[in-house]
């Protein structure tokens, strides 16, 4: 092979090297700007307490269709097969204490046997458990800071917020019920689901809300699928994703 070729192939090579590398940063920066892009938009952390395996199981394909993760707050002592299957499917494991226990009613030994002691038990089988859900809303203020050195996110269980996801990284958060209870009919549901997606969807960029209910059922305490699918339906409307609580920690 003369000079001129071997000079011809050089730099077709050359050529073919920087093109892939230019291809490669500018996927790689339509990554980071669609990252950035996601974690921007606004959207609803949804939840489910207690311990309700089989009716939570029940509808993973549910969620699956409308491409919707959520966050159990389970009461259990150490994980079990359903916490295996609910974070294969890409759900997450919070905690809700060992045995839904009010806290602002117990002692302080009992205060840490139910809330923080358990915590070994979960990440010693590879559980984060980052997030924790106060059992009936209620706590005192000096709990706040005690978990917080073994949790990331606190969630309450008042009303209605609209917060920075900033506010998940390290601090506690509200959380609206949509239990069946609170709605006469489906079409409530729809009318009250949608004005509170409303006030989300004005919010500024990376404003997301939380919503809780118990079991997957037509019990008080629960939210019925059908009431799902609607809460499903009007956030896509809307353009509000859901994230679990670790996504955004």
């Amino acid at each position: 092979m003369n000079k001129k070729k071997i000079g011809i192939f050089i730099g077709i090579a050359m050529g073919i090297i920087l093109f892939l590398l230019a291809a490669l940063y500018g996927y790689r920066h339509y990554q980071i700007k669609r990252q950035v892009q996601e974690r921007n938009q606004k959207g609803i952390l949804l939840a489910f307490d207690d311990y309700n395996p089989d009716s939570w199981q029940e509808h993973f394909d549910l969620f699956d269709e409308y491409g919707v993760k959520v966050t159990f707050f389970v009461n259990l002592k150490k994980p079990d097969a359903f916490c295996a299957e609910a974070e294969k499917r890409g759900h997450e494991i919070g905690f809700h204490t060992a045995e839904h226990a009010n806290l602002t009613e117990v002692s302080e030994e009992e205060f840490y046997e139910q809330a923080i002691a358990p915590i070994e038990n979960f990440r010693s089988e590879g559980y984060e458990l980052t997030s924790f859900a106060y059992p009936f809303g209620y706590y005192e203020e000096w709990m706040n800071e005690e978990l917080l050195k073994y949790y990331k996110t606190l969630r309450g269980a008042w009303h209605f917020q609209g917060c920075y996801k900033e506010m998940l990284q390290g601090g506690f958060i509200e959380a609206y019920s949509i239990d069946n209870l609170h709605f006469e009919s489906d079409e409530h549901f729809r009318e009250e689901i949608g004005k509170l997606l409303d006030v989300l969807k004005d919010c500024d960029d990376g404003t997301v809300a939380s919503l809780f209910s118990h079991a997957i059922s037509g019990g008080d305490w629960c939210i019925t699928a059908d009431r799902l699918e609607i809460l499903f339906q009007e956030a896509k409307k809307r353009d509000l994703v859901f994230y679990t609580f670790r996504e955004l920690q």
